[in-house]
């Protein structure tokens, strides 16, 4: 563990020394190598990838419990006459209908309309 952190320290201070060099435009010159930098380069691509699929097992994790919750409450709901006949005779249905059966009509007046307009021309 602590060759790893000297490791890793020396890797910092040698990529440190590398952005200084760049920042003074003299890598040439100095003939500083800039490998350590390739170095955190891959570690962060390999933190990235590693992030992004924890966060889609994450995300596929929860889309099966919900998935699951969602069948647990239907099958719920089939089994219980009550819920069922309030579902289909509860306000809201009612609206619909009504909605339904005005927009009925509204598209025979239109038409009714259109007609009006076709004799007149």
């Amino acid at each position: 563990k602590q060759w790893y952190q000297r490791r890793v320290r020396g890797a910092l201070t040698s990529a440190q020394q590398c952005r200084k060099a760049f920042y003074h435009r003299n890598i040439a010159c100095n003939a500083v190598e800039c490998n350590d930098v390739v170095l955190f380069w891959r570690a962060n691509k390999m933190l990235e990838m590693t992030s992004n699929a924890l966060r889609l097992q994450i995300m596929n994790t929860e889309a099966q419990r919900l998935e699951k919750e969602v069948k647990q409450y239907l099958e719920d709901l089939s089994h219980d006459e009550e819920k069922k006949r309030n579902l289909i005779t509860g306000k809201r249905v009612e609206l619909a209908e009504e909605l339904r059966r005005v927009r009925g009509i509204q598209d025979k007046l239109d038409a009714f309309i259109e007609e009006l307009k076709k004799e007149h021309e």
